[in-house]
């Protein structure tokens, strides 16, 4: 049986939710505390994240992921032939998904991510951005630096795209009060990774 990219999509995004749910259930339940303890567990958790944004951006195997895809596939029945595009399309969204969750789960450790109760967010939500002059001036002008970084490197991470935009925001001072790198992955990079 073959699959189709909207069952790739499908299937990356179910696991992707899966993901933020058990993040959001892992904060509520088990925080790490203050102190030495904090910091050793937020610098474990970044290499964590770190390990999974290389993995998807070099193409590196990821033994947990291929279980939870293998899982994925088992539960919708379909099989896949290991070294069919297909495959490696599969694996590549989830490595994806996997390394967008880990990072969430950073930010609300540092208290960057904006938690709500509310059921898990897909990651296909639009942004609530407010359609001011300022507001559109600095889309427009991320959307460029994004064009321009996208084209260099095509397979940048969104997270790592947010940091290098903020890093050339804050460096070339062609916005007054830039945002800051979460609120661009958050806000401005809607229409990632095609701009």
């Amino acid at each position: 049986m073959t699959i189709t990219k909207e069952q790739i999509v499908e299937l990356a995004k179910q696991y992707l939710s899966k993901l933020q749910s058990a993040n959001e259930e892992e904060y509520d339940t088990n925080k790490p505390g203050v102190g030495q303890d904090y910091y050793d567990f937020l610098d474990g958790l970044d290499s964590k994240c770190s390990h999974l944004a290389d993995d998807f951006r070099i193409g590196y195997q990821n033994d947990e992921v291929e279980a939870d895809l293998e899982s994925a596939l088992g539960v919708a029945n379909i099989k896949v032939d290991r070294e069919s595009k297909e495959y490696k399309l599969l694996i590549s969204k989830f490595l994806f998904a996997a390394s967008e969750a880990c990072f969430q789960s950073l930010s609300m450790y540092k208290g960057d991510f904006d938690y709500k109760l509310e059921l898990t967010k897909l990651a296909n939500e639009e942004p609530l951005i407010k359609n001011r002059a300022k507001t559109l001036a600095i889309q427009e002008v991320v959307n460029k630096i994004a064009k321009e970084i996208m084209g260099k490197y095509p397979i940048t991470p969104k997270y790592n795209l947010a940091e290098e935009i903020a890093s050339i925001l804050e460096k070339e001072k062609k916005l007054l009060n830039p945002p800051k790198f979460e609120a661009i992955r958050k806000n401005y990079l809607a229409k990632y990774p095609n701009f």
